[in-house]
């Protein structure tokens, strides 16, 4: 960590089972601490002021934390239950394990002096949890750590569960998941980094896997699967009652895809040297991540084959609905990010499929140079993606259905998915 003064750092004692203290300590007074993200209230239901004398405001879409009174203060100090909470559009800040322990993401505790926060700064976090060991930044230290929490944060594992060197990886995997879902999990991530590397090149580091699983029942009987991935992590939560049963409901073919797709996420970063994308932009990273996993997988065999096809078409379905009323420029701004996923999967495979006939290597040939650029410093942006599609010889007529669904109205993006859903569909087929 830095020896130069930061405004504001935070303190994390896991104090007890299930509760976390997070004391905020800043080296000038304010009047109020600000978060970007108001998180749908859960900050104000859940993080509890051990002074009564604070407050939890909305302001705008994010919120804010001052004394009743409006005195400015220099450090506040709140109880926090650990659980799981499903949130809009952003990433739990609690991940339980059923045998206790918890992954943190520090994300969502970084925060600003002053509004607006459109970007809050580095936060120095100090971890300590006696007994316990603290995993953060590839390392694990006994009873407590220390680091600072950049960008969209990271998670930082709390707990006693030992990390298992796996192929590719190193995994951290609670002794609550079913044994065929572990099975499946052992052989699913390891192929798609494999998959993935064969085209794009080694990772250049060795990711982490975190997967969690936590029965305890939810309020309102909320059921849960969340996955997501931070720089060099891969994590994933079952959560809400009879989560065991729901990891090995379905055909495993659901979660090769997930690690194919979270896999993804990490070729985007590594190759790209940096975070990707935006929301309103989420079409090129989330649906390049999905066209990517299906393209590994339909070279898996002829069932995994037929899945990826499914996924594609309902995927095309559920674009077009959404379409109907809402353009994908506006799909975050509304709370219809789904889209991005759905309608970016056909925009890529029809990418894909147009550059193959080309005598291009498709979606490889538009990644590749779609990283090469990020990492000179170019912007990953809708601009520069569809200036390397045309250098690369994307014939016109799918450049222009591209470009309205990618920001057309949802008159003309219907008309424009029907093109790029029989290029998709195309994609997909055996050679």
């Amino acid at each position: 960590m830095s020896d130069a003064p930061q405004p504001l750092t935070l303190a994390l004692s896991h104090s007890a089972d299930r509760e976390l203290t997070a004391e905020y300590r800043l080296r000038e007074a304010v009047t109020a601490l600000h978060f970007l993200q108001h998180l749908g209230g859960y900050r104000a239901e859940v993080w509890k002021p051990i002074d009564s004398a604070f407050r939890w405001v909305k302001e705008g879409d994010g919120e804010r934390v001052e004394r009743t009174d409006g005195r400015p203060f220099q450090n506040v100090t709140f109880t926090i239950f650990i659980d799981y909470r499903a949130l809009p559009k952003s990433y739990a800040p609690f991940s339980p394990f059923s045998q206790g322990g918890a992954l943190v993401h520090s994300g969502q505790f970084q925060a600003c002096t002053a509004a607006p926060c459109a970007k809050p700064g580095p936060l120095p976090i100090s971890i300590d949890a006696p007994g316990e060991i603290v995993g953060v930044e590839g390392r694990r230290t006994q009873d407590r750590d220390r680091f600072v929490s950049t960008d969209d944060g990271t998670n930082i594992f709390i707990g006693t569960l030992e990390p298992v060197n796996a192929d590719g990886f190193v995994a951290i995997i609670d002794p609550g998941l079913p044994v065929a879902a572990r099975q499946r999990l052992d052989l699913s991530l390891p192929r798609a980094i494999q998959d993935l590397a064969a085209i794009y090149g080694p990772l250049s580091f060795k990711p982490e896997l975190y997967v969690s699983i936590d029965e305890e029942p939810e309020e309102g009987g909320r059921i849960s699967t969340q996955g997501g991935t931070l720089p060099r992590q891969i994590f994933m939560h079952f959560d809400g009652e009879n989560a065991k049963e729901r990891v090995g409901a379905d055909k495993p073919f659901w979660l090769d895809w997930f690690f194919a797709h979270e896999a993804a996420h990490l070729f985007q970063q590594d190759k790209s040297g940096k975070l990707v994308g935006e929301d309103r932009v989420a079409w090129m990273h989330e649906g390049g991540a999905d066209a990517m996993a299906a393209l590994t997988m339909v070279r898996r065999g002829a069932a995994e084959r037929d899945y990826a096809l499914n996924r594609k078409r309902e995927a095309e379905a559920a674009c077009a609905a959404g379409l109907a009323t809402t353009p994908l420029s506006r799909a975050s701004a509304e709370a219809k990010f789904d889209l991005h996923y759905q309608c970016g999967l056909i925009m890529w495979l029809a990418l894909d499929q147009d550059l193959r006939t080309a005598g291009k290597d498709g979606l490889a040939d538009l990644n590749r140079a779609l990283f090469a650029e990020v990492r000179s410093g170019k912007p990953w942006s809708e601009s520069q993606f569809f200036q390397l599609a045309g250098e690369l010889g994307v014939s016109s007529s799918l450049m222009t259905a591209v470009k309205t669904l990618a920001g057309g109205n949802s008159r003309d993006a219907i008309d424009a998915l029907d093109v790029a859903g029989k290029l998709a569909e195309r994609s997909l087929e055996p050679e």
